[in-house]
């Protein structure tokens, strides 16, 4: 991303519309049991807190110290988390997790030779027997949903989004926010690059990274992935 998400932080959590409780129902159940979790690009904690209220350990990273400061306010010094500031593609921690996830997209934010590295890194840090978790949004999302500019007002928030498509592939995105207050409003830009792999490309770099037993859902749903999909999420176990 092209800023330091300092005052987009701020508002992350009223722009992203996550059901948490699905995703992490869903996570929890895939885990089968392993209790020891590492989570990649946690971002604000929303699914970090989920599993730590059902008892799971949770080591989690983000590169945006803004992100992992409203994190800590969320988590309430949570005996169940560790909280670090790592990025995906050269994440070091000195031991082995039980399984990984990674929510939200984070992957389309990383260019292919990036995920290679994060897929490889995510494989160094996972016993034997471990699965990893995680979404991307598709292309037929990218195609449906990224080829217009949309304009959001709640009142106290108004926001103007735009997308700007580069070769099919790259997702340039700008949105700029007014945020009321009292008889003002402030403005906040957020900038930030996707980029669009097709299913196959990502099946390729996780099972080049070792991994194997890939299944490929519907956007946290039992249901398989589709060419309809808006997102989709693997699940691959290192043996």
């Amino acid at each position: 991303m092209k800023n330091s998400y300092k005052e987009f932080s701020q508002i992350y959590d009223l722009l992203m519309d996550i059901d948490y409780e699905k995703w992490t129902s869903f996570i929890m159940k895939k885990l089968e049991g392993k209790r020891k979790i590492l989570e990649a690009a946690c971002g604000t904690g929303g699914v970090t807190k989920l599993l730590a209220n059902n008892n799971y350990n949770v080591t989690a990273f983000d590169l945006s110290e803004d992100m992992l400061m409203r994190a800590y306010e969320k988590l309430g010094q949570s005996p169940m988390v560790r909280l670090l500031n790592q990025n995906m593609v050269d994440f070091q921690i000195d031991e082995k997790f039980e399984a990984a996830i990674c929510c939200c997209d984070g992957i389309n934010y990383l260019k292919k030779k990036e995920i290679k590295a994060f897929f490889e890194r995510v494989y160094h840090h996972l016993n034997n027997g471990s699965k990893f978790i995680f979404d991307m949004s598709t292309k037929y999302k990218y195609d449906k949903m990224f080829c217009d500019t949309y304009v959001y007002d709640d009142g106290g928030i108004f926001y103007v989004w735009e997308n700007e498509i580069v070769n099919d592939k790259i997702i340039n995105i700008e949105i700029n926010f007014f945020i009321k207050e009292i008889d003002k409003y402030t403005r906040i830009t957020e900038e930030q690059t996707q980029y669009v792999y097709t299913i196959e490309q990502i099946i390729y770099l996780l099972e080049d990274a070792g991994f194997e037993n890939i299944e490929i859902f519907d956007d946290y749903n039992e249901k398989e992935y589709s060419d309809s999909s808006l997102r989709a999420v693997f699940s691959a176990y290192k043996l």
